[in-house]
């Protein structure tokens, strides 16, 4: 056993370190190393900001961060849109799947609707009587 202390550092600092060491670690397995790219696209009605949607590429996946519609353009297919653009964008890319998740208090049967499947499910999470939902979209054989 090492002797050790744990104790709250500065997260750039030791995200850098830990990036060294995921960095070592695809190296030995082989694969190339790839640096993850944020995608960020808007809704945008008259210049202003109604909803968005952040993801991130990694390899042959993208992973949906956030997606948000402002309330006053609900129901209005701006969501919808926003997946559609992320779903296009991967498709161009020969992206495998998409992925995300979702609480049960947040849009489970819009993502089913647009074809994710549910792959895992977490009670109680981040809090009692909230479940939290893992989805994906496969897009490639």
């Amino acid at each position: 056993m090492v002797t050790m202390e744990i104790q709250e550092v500065d997260a750039q600092m030791l995200g850098q370190c830990l990036e060294k060491i995921f960095d070592q670690q695809t190296l030995e397995a082989g694969l190339p190393k790839v640096k993850d790219q944020v995608i960020a696209l808007a809704a945008l009605e008259g210049g202003q900001i109604i909803g968005g949607i952040v993801a991130k590429q990694t390899h042959e996946s993208i992973y949906v961060q956030l997606l948000a519609v402002d309330d006053n353009y609900r129901g209005k297919r701006v969501g919808s849109q926003l997946l559609e653009a992320i779903e296009t964008y991967a498709r161009q890319r020969a992206i495998i799947q998409l992925t995300l998740t979702t609480k049960s208090y947040q849009a489970l049967g819009f993502y089913q609707k647009k074809g994710f499947d549910i792959f895992g499910e977490l009670a109680d999470m981040p809090m009692r009587g909230v479940t939290k939902y893992y989805l994906n979209k496969r897009l490639q054989a």
